[in-house]
């Protein structure tokens, strides 16, 4: 490799890098932020959990054959 190729390839490796940790530092700030937003939003979806548990108990109830 002459010198010319070695540093346009150190170069690119460079702003490779770069780019790898920058994609990571958004990639943690984006989990952070969804899961601050799960713990607000637990209440929710216990809610839901709970109204398709009864609808479940309700539909296997209803359902059911009586002989």
């Amino acid at each position: 490799m002459s010198g010319e190729n070695l540093g346009a390839y150190l170069t690119a490796l460079g702003i490779y890098a770069a780019k790898l940790a920058a994609a990571g530092f958004v990639l943690a700030v984006f989990e952070t932020a969804i899961a601050k937003m799960r713990v607000f939003r637990v209440s929710d979806f216990l809610g839901a959990a709970l109204m398709l548990g009864l609808l479940a108990t309700l539909l296997l109830f209803v359902t059911q054959v009586r002989t």
